[in-house]
């Protein structure tokens, strides 16, 4: 069976950072097959607000906004089968010791304690359900940074080690609701971030060359394979595990 032959309308899916990039593509990806969706960014969505979606404007910074729309869509589209914590910056893109201090902690606030609190969220809203909130997923995206250093990455490397290590502790502290907690590094999508990689200096970050030759051979996985391979992750019993940190295969390794 493939994701294609699971039916997965009515189901609902709550995407933060869905305003650009990879959140903006799983959003389109998964209203298409009839998902419904709980959609929130800094700037606005990349869908409207409608009857299968609800749309905010909110900063993950502010723990009281994401508690707000978890309960917001919680009203508007019931249970939530599946919560993606994908808003994340990359920058500073510099050595540690010329990274502005603000901007490193800017970063650790979004890309950290931004999953914490819509994690937090998701598990409340789970709990308030009872016994129908068993066996939801939460995805926390990661990357293979948090498993691998970089030099110039020092923020997004920490970061996303830190996403790790907190969805395993959910993963833990949540097994009596049967909750399944994924941190998923999708691999190298095409998108603005990657665009900022390749607009980077090699004297801040020295593997930016490398990244200009997977762009110049297009050795990326599409968002609509990234997309695909999620849900397959969370909805198809022969591609489930109970692994926590999961790697995606990259779309030209099949």
């Amino acid at each position: 069976m493939t994701i294609e032959e699971i039916d997965l309308a009515g189901r609902t899916a709550v995407i933060t950072g869905a305003s650009r990039g990879i959140g903006a593509e799983l959003a389109r990806d998964f209203a298409a097959r009839g998902m419904r969706l709980g959609l929130c960014a800094r700037s606005r969505p990349v869908l409207a607000d409608g009857a299968d979606v609800l749309g905010r404007q909110l900063d993950v910074r502010d723990a009281g906004a994401v508690d707000g729309f978890a309960r917001a869509v919680e009203d508007r589209l019931g249970r939530v089968d599946l919560w993606i914590n994908n808003a994340g910056v990359l920058a500073p893109i510099a050595p540690l010791r010329g990274a502005d201090p603000a901007e490193w902690g800017d970063h650790i606030a979004i890309n950290v304690a931004g999953v914490f609190h819509g994690s937090r969220a998701y598990v409340a809203h789970l709990r308030r359900l009872g016994p129908a909130g068993r066996g939801g997923v939460l995805v926390n995206i990661s990357s293979g940074a948090g498993r691998r250093p970089y030099a110039g990455w020092s923020a997004y490397c920490a970061g996303k080690a830190a996403v790790d290590m907190l969805t395993r502790c959910i993963a833990i502290e949540e097994a009596d609701l049967e909750l399944r907690a994924h941190a998923v590094a999708p691999g190298i999508v095409d998108t603005a971030m990657q665009e900022q990689i390749r607009a980077s200096s090699p004297a801040d970050f020295p593997e930016q060359p490398r990244f200009l030759e997977i762009a110049r051979n297009a050795a990326f996985s599409t968002p609509a394979w990234v997309a695909a391979r999620l849900l397959e992750l969370v909805f198809d019993p022969a591609h489930r595990t109970d692994e926590v940190l999961v790697n995606l295969p990259a779309e030209n390794s099949r």
